[in-house]
């Protein structure tokens, strides 16, 4: 059973991984597969529910793009360490996400928005060929 510090530092983690998505403009969906977390992993981290396992720290962090070290920061009583817009892309990111990342000409309201809408047509894309699929190995298993 967590005692009352660890239960604290949850809830602080929760709020502030919640406040971080929201201001990137991501869904809680877009943020669980962008860290490569289980979408309920997410709403239990967000609702302070639940410990998040240490392993999951990286992919979180990547997703709000705070630097590493951030959620123990967090966890310890600190602050998140929130990296620059002009940060590379980690090696997990990819061109069209720099691309939105590092325009000059987006506002920081254009790039969340952007980025949420390639997020969301990514896990479509990913659903769709999910049922494809399914669909041919049912063929195959029919054949």
């Amino acid at each position: 059973m967590p005692n009352m510090d660890e239960r604290v530092g949850q809830g602080q983690l929760g709020t502030r991984v919640r406040d971080r998505r929201v201001e990137l403009g991501l869904s809680a969906r877009a943020a669980s597969q962008a860290a490569g977390i289980d979408r309920n992993t997410w709403s239990y981290l967000e609702n302070g529910t639940r410990r998040t396992a240490e392993f999951n720290y990286a992919g979180i962090e990547r997703a709000l793009r705070w630097a590493p070290g951030s959620i123990r920061a967090i966890l310890g009583g600190g602050e998140p360490t929130v990296l620059p817009d002009d940060t590379p892309p980690a090696e997990e990111d990819d061109e069209e996400l720099h691309l939105v990342r590092t325009d000059p000409q987006l506002t920081e309201d254009m790039r969340k928005r952007i980025i949420a809408l390639i997020l969301e047509r990514r896990e479509r894309d990913r659903s769709a060929a999910v049922e494809d699929t399914r669909r041919l190995i049912a063929l195959f298993k029919r054949g």
